[in-house]
Order: structure tokens, then C-alpha cells, then sequence
């Protein structure tokens, strides 16, 4: 299999993931399912895990046009003992054999708990294992401290640091917590300059701060350099995913 490429930028990247790692964003499957092929047409690609991938595929709603990434490290199930235990429940090899661009793999760092040492050995297997089969790796590395995300933006370039330097073509990573504006989109660009690949920014949850929140953190994103946002909750959750997803894309695509 030749390899995809580079992840062509600026990019929207859905993120479709969520429930087999427990964060059962929405119960019933054809609400959930119905969502994702709303806001399908407003994105450059998808990371999900085997199914809702597949299904969407089938379905027509994933075209030749979209980057797709099988989520493949799903074990440590949300507010589990176990949760960073996160062991591989698909294969480099299954997403080559399904025909999808790359894999998605999540690494959780938390100094604190020996488990770490096998996740980053686990995620330096996968990174060989894809660049072997000519699929590209986006992986979200996550700095962990007691039992949360570290979402400083000293722990968000120390995880996107490791990730990196272990070879990892596109990382996915925290927006910042700092201040909107200014600061914020200088917390943003620290991050870019740390790195040599494309940085995603995730989404997080969905709140009831309102779209126009959502919008500023993604313009901020823009603006500090970020080659696009992986955005799962916040669009899919939205009562309206397909505008959602379109107020976003306009504001990745400057359009």
C-alpha cells in the first residue's frame, strides 16, 4: 500500500470515537449515527473506531475526498481503575486490509503511574507498524495528572513533544486553557513551535457555553498557527450537526 501523504491543511477532522471508550456521548445508535452523516460533507476526514467507521463508509457518507483514521487503543474505559491501561482493540494491519488512510492512537502520560512506560511503548510499535504499511499515524498524546487531562499549556507541549520526537506525522492535542484572544492564540502557536508536524486541536465536550464559545476557541486555534481541529462532541451533539460542522469548517478553511 503506497502511503497517503501528508495530511493536506488546514483540516476538519470529525471525531467519532468516543462511545466504546465509555463517554456515552449519545445513547441510541440511529441518533448517533444520523449526526455524524449530517455533519460528514463539512469535513476533510473522520477518526472513528471500527463501527460507526465502517457503517459510514457503507453507507456513502465517507468519500475517496475524506482522510479515515480507525481509532485503535479503546481498553481504558472512562473512569475505569484501569483507564490508562489503554491496550489496542484493532490493528494497523485491519485498517490497511479496510482500505482507511491511517490510525488514530490515544497515549496517556501520566508520570506518576509505572503504565505509562508500556503505552509509549505501545505507541512506538504502532508508529513503526503504520509506516510500514504506508498508513498514517494521528496520535493524540494526553500529559495526565490525577486522574485528568492536563490541559496547561506546559503539559500540552510536553505530551505533543514526546509524541513527536517518537515519530508521529500528525498529533491531535488540548486547546490550551488560557485566556480568549491574544493569549489563548499565543498558547496555541507555543504548541505549533514545538512540533514539526501538523497539530490538530480537539474539541473536548460538548457544554452549554454556547456556539459562539466554541467558534472564538476555533478561530484562536486559527489564528495561533493550528493546522485544524479534530472536533467530535461539540459538532455531532449540536442540535443542528450539519451547520455546527459548517460554521466550523468556515472558520478552518478561511472561507
Amino acid at each position: 500500500m503506497t502511503s497517503p501523504g501528508p495530511l493536506p491543511t488546514p483540516a476538519l477532522i470529525l471525531a467519532a470515537d468516543h462511545r466504546a471508550r465509555a463517554v456515552l456521548t449519545t445513547e441510541n445508535w440511529a441518533d448517533f449515527f444520523g449526526s455524524l452523516a449530517k455533519a460528514m460533507p463539512y469535513c476533510d476526514g473522520i477518526l472513528a473506531t471500527a463501527q460507526p467507521l465502517q457503517g459510514l463508509a457503507d453507507a456513502g457518507h465517507v468519500t475517496a475526498l475524506h482522510r479515515t483514521y480507525l481509532s485503535i487503543n479503546r481498553t481504558g474505559l472512562a473512569g475505569s481503575v484501569f483507564e490508562l491501561d489503554d491496550r489496542l482493540v484493532a490493528s494497523v494491519s485491519r485498517a490497511a486490509a479496510d482500505g482507511w488512510t491511517g490510525v488514530k492512537h490515544m497515549t496517556r502520560i501520566d508520570t506518576e503511574d509505572p503504565v505509562t512506560a508500556s503505552a509509549l511503548e505501545l505507541l512506538g510499535r504502532v508508529l513503526e507498524e503504520a509506516r510500514a504499511a504506508g498508513l498514517e499515524a494521528l496520535v493524540e498524546p494526553l500529559t495526565w495528572s490525577g486522574g485528568r487531562i492536563r490541559r496547561d499549556t506546559e503539559g500540552v507541549v510536553l505530551a505533543a513533544v514526546i509524541a513527536h520526537d517518537m515519530g508521529a506525522p500528525v498529533v491531535k492535542v488540548p486547546v490550551p486553557a488560557a485566556s480568549p484572544g491574544a493569549e489563548r492564540q499565543r498558547a496555541v502557536a507555543r504548541v505549533v513551535a514545538s512540533v514539526g508536524v501538523p497539530v490538530l486541536f480537539l474539541g473536548g465536550p460538548r457544554t452549554e457555553v454556547g456556539r459562539e464559545r466554541v467558534l472564538d476557541e476555533v478561530r484562536d486555534v486559527m489564528e495561533g498557527g493550528g493546522a485544524g481541529m479534530a472536533m467530535g462532541r461539540t459538532v455531532y451533539q449540536d442540535p443542528d450537526p450539519a451547520e455546527m460542522a459548517g460554521l466550523v469548517d468556515a472558520i478552518v478553511h478561511g472561507s
